[in-house]
């Protein structure tokens, strides 16, 4: 291989790499750690407890019929880390880290590429209507059905450290906050039933 070749190679792949990173063009693997890393600024650090019991239990679902039950990993087919993700993020309206990056401090030129007008989101999704279409659907319930899930609930604490204490090496101040979700079917969303997500 000539030398001429190498470097036309190495231009084009420096190129094809930092063309990915400067639009932030998804699904680009050899960039994907520095294109989702986040840094937002704050006085406290928070922690999640996770709660193996909980998330074992699963979500509390209500039913049309008024009924209470759990719905579970076993019962929806997943593994626990998909569910664990449904538990404490899909169901407090949390996406992926890709959108969380995807949406933020977008340049005009990005935009612009995108069609995105200002403030507009890069991606965005209705989590209340995907969990409940889902969660249905996975369980073959319509909405007809007397066991069509109408509502779910989850919660999970949260341990607040303001940095000061922890670089005082003092993490004996710590508060605790518990964080609760719930969603609620609507009937608005009936006409998209057939449709599914989109």
């Amino acid at each position: 291989m000539s030398r001429t070749t190498v470097h036309f190679i190495l231009v084009m792949y420096l190129f094809v790499v930092w063309g990915a990173v400067i639009f932030r063009i998804d699904r680009f693997p050899i960039t994907w750690v520095p294109m989702y890393s986040n840094y937002y600024p704050s006085e406290t650090i928070s922690a999640k407890v996770w709660d193996k019991e909980k998330i074992a239990n699963g979500l509390l679902v209500t039913h049309q019929d008024g009924s209470t039950s759990y719905v579970s990993s076993k019962d929806l087919n997943i593994p626990q880390p998909n569910f664990r993700r449904l538990y404490y993020e899909r169901m407090f309206g949390s996406g992926p880290p890709k959108h969380h990056q995807g949406n933020r401090n977008l340049s005009p030129l990005n935009r612009w590429i995108r069609g995105l007008k200002e403030n507009e989101p890069n991606f965005q999704a209705d989590w209340d209507w995907r969990m409940c279409w889902s969660v249905n659907q996975t369980l073959e319930y319509q909405p007809t059905d007397p066991k069509f899930i109408i509502g779910a609930e989850a919660d999970y604490q949260v341990r607040v450290y303001r940095k000061q204490d922890i670089m005082n090496q003092d993490v004996s101040k710590v508060r605790i906050k518990t964080i609760h979700a719930k969603i609620q079917w609507k009937d608005e969303w009936l006409p998209r039933w057939e449709h599914g997500l989109l």
